[in-house]
């Protein structure tokens, strides 16, 4: 698979939608933040846009501007630069089982800030949807032509409660046996597994997900570090690609050398740098 094409396609990525939950439990990141002080109040999209990664922020890395009005659209066509125009359809239907909805939310960039009460919606219960008050999200594609990873940076900002409400009911549904594979509408994800969360921020949660594309298999890393009521989501993604992986190998044994593409073992990661200077600006 050509550079270009796997760029393309690993920059559909697992968009985040999201919403809702308490509390932190132990071996999860957290900052040192006064736990009694009162809440910050929601940062409003003017101050997001003005939080959000620009060009030149992050050394090494390509910062573009997703275009987001044709977010849940399915192109197919392989020629975009990573927008949201390219993007695989959301989920659509209720996530069984109904516990992931969590996740489903994440993956849906229509439900972010509704996903409060997720499971107990996903389930039939009555439940306030939380209300983001804003919301911007950036693409970070390396500009080392070796590296396939790109990553997605989203800031929401909720209600304070919304917020650590969400951060709960993400953890729990990372960590449930029954969610590490469950379907949402038509898709399947697989091989959900929680992941050791950086110190970041109030508190911080990471996790592993997959789903197949075609012939291939998109992979995701995801960290969401909770800053008072503004959630920061960063997804790094690739694409396994079998036979890419073997196109490589051959090229290496002619002696002219394979593009790189990620091998079954390379899972995507969350660049600490690009956690790092996200946050120094929230």
């Amino acid at each position: 698979m050509k550079p270009s094409v796997s760029r393309v396609v690993a920059a559909v990525s697992v968009v985040v939608a999201l919403g809702a939950s308490a509390a932190c439990s132990s071996g999860d990141g957290g900052g040192d933040a006064d736990k009694g002080a009162k809440p910050p109040a929601s940062a409003g999209p003017s101050k997001l846009e003005k939080a959000a990664l620009a060009a030149g922020d992050v050394k090494g890395y390509k910062v573009e501007k997703p275009d987001e009005s044709g977010a849940g659209s399915e192109s197919g066509s392989g020629s975009g630069s990573g927008s949201e125009s390219s993007a695989a359809a959301p989920p659509v239907g209720k996530p069984s089982p109904a516990e992931c909805a969590p996740l489903a939310a994440m993956l849906d960039v229509r439900t972010v800030g509704k996903a409060q009460g997720a499971a107990e919606k996903a389930q039939g219960a009555e439940s306030a949807e939380g209300k983001a008050t804003g919301h911007v999200s950036r693409i970070l594609t390396p500009t080392d032509d070796k590296d396939f990873t790109t990553t997605r940076v989203g800031l929401s900002s909720l209600a304070a409660s919304d917020a650590e409400r969400t951060m709960t009911d993400l953890r729990a549904a990372t960590r449930s046996k029954k969610c590490s594979a469950f379907r949402a509408g038509e898709q399947r994800y697989i091989g959900v597994r929680s992941l050791p969360a950086p110190h970041k921020g109030d508190e911080a949660v990471s996790y592993k997900i997959a789903h197949r594309k075609g012939e291939y298999v998109m992979r995701e890393s995801v960290t969401v570090v909770r800053t008072g009521a503004t959630l920061a989501v960063f997804d790094a993604s690739n694409l396994y690609d079998p036979e890419g992986v073997q196109r490589d190998r051959d090229a290496e044994k002619d002696g002219t050398g394979g593009i790189g593409t990620p091998t079954a073992d390379q899972d995507p990661k969350v660049a600490p740098d690009i956690v790092d200077v996200q946050l120094g600006k929230v």
